[in-house]
């Protein structure tokens, strides 16, 4: 009876974390004033209601390559629609291909998301979840560079 009772626990457990959803996407772009490619991994919770927290961030390569900032410490928590981004040059995960597939975020409840490409990134801006002051403004490869 009491393995009957853990499976349905399980299925109900499984069922509520399907609630929480994230969207993980990976774009490559230049802070402003640089000439440094990054890639940038921008996570965006979608949950209908219920706050997430990050605890790891890391590009699944060989050799792994955590992305770890201070401009960015982890584990953060992500309110509804509130997104989170951070960065890695882009020459640590260059040698592997399609590395904006390759980003991985794990959650305080155990679940890793996988990342895919970034196709709806605006040509400048500021990189969500910290002060603009961190890191300042950023620009696709196919931008000009600085603000005007």
């Amino acid at each position: 009876m009491e393995s009957i009772a853990l499976a349905v626990l399980d299925q109900v457990r499984a069922a509520h974390q399907r609630f929480r959803r994230v969207r993980l996407r990976v774009h490559l772009a230049y802070f402003a004033a640089g000439q440094v490619p990054y890639f940038f991994v921008n996570a965006v919770n979608l949950s209908s209601q219920r706050e997430i927290e990050i605890t790891h961030v890391w590009f699944e390569v060989e050799p792994r390559v955590d992305v770890l900032l201070a401009e960015r410490p982890l584990p953060v928590r992500l309110r509804l629609d509130e997104s989170w981004e951070a960065w890695v040059e882009a020459a640590k995960v260059a040698h592997v291909p399609n590395p904006e597939t390759r980003a991985r975020v794990r959650l305080s409840s155990g679940k890793v998301v996988k990342s895919r490409p970034n196709r709806n990134v605006p040509p400048i801006g500021f990189v969500p979840g910290g002060p603009p002051s961190a890191s300042g403004p950023v620009r696709d490869p196919g931008s000009p560079s600085g603000l005007g």
